[in-house]
């Protein structure tokens, strides 16, 4: 699918990819960035896609896959393919710290690898090596310096330099005090040419000190002189210098050899993680967003819910500004939507939404939509945005616009995405709309797909007529002459241009003068429209109202239900108090009665009669009651079953329950819980309830309670 730069220019393809490409830490995968494209075949972006999902799970889980900045080594390794070259340091360092990454990824993968399959699935056709790391790790240090013990012969070498070194200073110390006794020395005493040290001896005293010429200052006042003590063993360590050189350079020759046979494989684990570094960018940027994977149809159906402008987004954000997200669905039925309305209303980013929507899906990438959006791809996708007036070609607007017309005219066709931003103008407004018309006409015919803007009242009249075309405006608020951004589909818009003039401070005695000179046709139908979408508006409020009042009223019913079953419950529990409370009451009068009678009349015999009388009549009242037989084991059994009976009856229920939300749970889909913000990857299932994984735990939640945000695809 090829896509002409002014599409991308016009619906500003190129600030998206500008904004995921900060996000990389290579250079390469910026570039990779950068040269995304848009494509016709949904099976080229659909692996990709899901690959940004899972790095979008992990940033949300916290459970984040091992990054660092990856040095380049392409060039470098390409290099090492050649005999008898060596790499230095540095490159190895940056080798090594490829191979370390590559080897945090298996450990984490080996952890989480279930969670991400994707993923996991590219990296496992890697072939790591972990004698690579260990092999570099064992030759240099950290600093870029070659180890004391690469090989027998340096740590030999430098164990001599050290002790020449030491017997070369003590003696050069010696020099300095001889000469400085002696009043020959400047008073600086002593500096370093070329790594040996040397005196500093003044200028009148040169013949008197034994050594050779190393240099004079600037100022000529300054002989600097190496003592004779010294040079047989600065000799000593030249030569140990070269000789040390020389064995560096044959361990660095012994490591890329070493190296040679894992170029292939060091060149793939480059390749894997500069495509993983662009997988974050465009997952950071997808987070950043609120971008989601949408639903990719094969039906001919565009249906953008809550859809935003990314790049509007962003900059609202940092102004503290809202933005109105926008629901657009077109369809075989209703292809080419007309979009009417005030200037400055949002009649323009709306179309631009739809357009860079659609290229970035097509480009794989996460789009910010409601989870539930569908898109369809395009063969074609062609705008026709803004004043494209070309001081070149010498072009007017509408020559160039015309010529735009011709293109979409021949290209036009089911597989076609028009953008055509203030159709019709640039030229004279009943000759330019009645030409609009016909374009109209044919793109339907052709049945192209696309979203236009117009002020013409004539393509808003024919939009109406045509099957397959659908009118919608930009809402405007009457009170405050304002546009409000938000999109209605199903009627044509007023422009509002009277209204708008006068909030703007034009008089009132001019815009009237406007009004007499303007066809009254036109503005007795720019005011039916303006009164239309008035009352549409107050019909939105209005079922608004009743929809809140319908919750609010459920809300209190709610309420009232669970106050009253918590009040019946008080009330048992005070009954029963009540009627315990009674009997000890009871009881205790009963009990009085009976010392009363003994103490006056001390006849204990009666007092044992009537005790016993009273506690047998009790007895009785006790026996009456019902007492709960042992259960035989039959009669268990059958309580049992009827239990289980009971349970897959409340199974079937709340199954019914997690059906009616329009999706099966199942294992690896990304969830949440009613009234939660909270991503959640779906474990295990365990009958009815399901195990969450939040990345640091994990939950045991009834399945009833969850809703979908991403159906796991194997």
């Amino acid at each position: 699918m090829k896509v002409h730069p002014k599409v991308l220019q016009d619906l500003e393809f190129g600030r998206v990819l500008e904004a995921i490409a900060d996000k990389t830490r290579t250079h390469q995968a910026a570039e990779l960035i950068l040269s995304l494209r848009p494509t016709d075949d949904p099976d080229k972006i659909r692996r990709p896609l899901q690959q940004i999902d899972e790095y979008m799970r992990s940033e949300e889980t916290g459970n984040i896959f091992p990054s660092r900045s990856i040095e380049p080594i392409r060039e470098e390794l390409a290099k090492i393919k050649t005999e008898n070259y060596f790499a230095e340091p540095e490159t190895f360092l940056r080798i090594a710290a490829l191979n370390d990454l590559a080897f945090e990824w298996k450990k984490f993968l080996k952890t989480f690898g279930d969670t991400y399959p994707l993923i996991k699935e590219d990296f496992e056709k890697l072939r790591l090596h972990r004698e690579i790391s260990r092999e570099i790790k064992s030759k240099i240090l950290p600093s870029g310096e070659i180890k004391d013990t690469a090989s027998e012969k340096l740590a030999e070498i430098r164990r001599k330099r050290k002790n020449i070194r030491i017997e070369r200073d003590k003696l050069f110390h010696e020099a300095v005090k001889k000469y400085e006794k002696a009043g020959y020395l400047n008073e600086i005493k002593e500096s370093y040419v070329d790594d040996r040290p040397v005196l500093a001896v003044n200028a009148g005293f040169v013949k008197m000190v034994q050594g050779e010429y190393a240099g004079t200052s600037r100022s000529g006042n300054i002989i600097f002189m190496e003592p004779d003590e010294t040079r047989p063993l600065n000799k000593q360590l030249a030569r140990l210098a070269m000789d040390e050189r020389a064995e560096i350079i044959r361990i660095l020759q012994q490591l890329t050899a070493f190296l040679r046979p894992f170029v292939e494989d060091l060149l793939l684990t480059e390749d894997f993680f500069i495509t993983m570094d662009a997988v974050r960018a465009k997952a950071l940027y997808a987070l950043e967003t609120g971008a989601v994977l949408p639903e990719i149809t094969e039906e001919k159906t565009i249906d953008l819910r809550k859809a935003y402008h990314p790049l509007l987004l962003t900059e609202n954000r940092k102004a503290g500004l809202p933005v109105i997200p926008q629901n657009i669905r077109l369809t075989p039925q209703q292809r080419i939507l007309v979009i009417s309305g005030p200037n400055a209303g949002g009649k323009s980013i709306t179309l631009k939404t739809a357009g860079l929507l659609q290229l970035m899906i097509q480009s794989g990438l996460p789009v910010p939509v409601a989870p539930r959006s569908r898109f369809r791809f395009f063969k074609k996708i062609l705008t026709d945005i803004g004043d494209n007036q070309s001081i070149e070609n010498q072009l007017s607007t509408y020559s160039y616009r015309l010529r735009n017309m011709r293109l979409f005219l021949r290209l036009a066709d089911e597989d076609t995405f028009l953008l055509i931003d203030e159709f019709g103008t640039g030229s004279d407004p009943e000759l330019g709309g009645a030409l609009a018309e016909v374009f109209l006409e044919i793109f339907n015919r052709k049945k192209a797909y696309g979203v236009i803007t117009t002020h013409y009242n004539n393509l808003k009249l024919l939009a109406e007529k045509l099957d397959g075309t659908v009118n919608a405006h930009m809402e405007f608020d009457m009170q405050t002459l304002s546009p409000t951004y938000k999109l209605h589909i199903g009627q044509p818009g007023s422009s509002h241009t009277f209204e708008v003039a006068r909030k703007m401070g034009i008089p009132r005695s001019i815009i009237q003068r406007a009004q007499q000179k303007t066809d009254r046709k036109k503005v007795k139908f720019d005011k039916t429209l303006a009164e239309m979408q008035r009352k549409l508006k107050s019909l939105h409020e209005q079922m608004a109202e009743i929809k809140q009042e319908r919750e609010e009223l459920q809300k209190q019913t709610r309420h009232y239900q669970e106050k009253e079953y918590l009040l019946l419950k008080k009330l048992d529990a005070f009954r029963e108090l009540y009627e315990t409370e009674s009997k000890i009451l009871d009881d205790g009068k009963r009990i009085r009665r009976l010392m009363d009678e003994y103490m006056r009349t001390r006849d204990k015999r009666k007092l044992w009669k009537q005790l016993i009388k009273w506690f047998e009549k009790e007895g009785a009242k006790q026996a009456a009651k019902p007492v709960k037989k042992p259960v035989k084991m039959k009669k268990l059994k059958e309580e049992i079953r009827r239990e289980i009976r009971k349970e897959n009856i409340r199974e079937k229920l709340e199954n019914l329950e997690v059906k009616r939300k329009n999706f099966t749970p199942e294992i690896g889909d990304r969830v949440r819980m009613e009234g939660s913000k909270s991503p959640a990857v779906i474990k295990e299932i365990k009958g009815l309830k399901a195990v969450l994984d939040y990345g640091k735990f994990t939950a045991e939640v009834p399945l009833k309670s969850l809703e979908l945000i991403q159906k796991h695809t194997s």
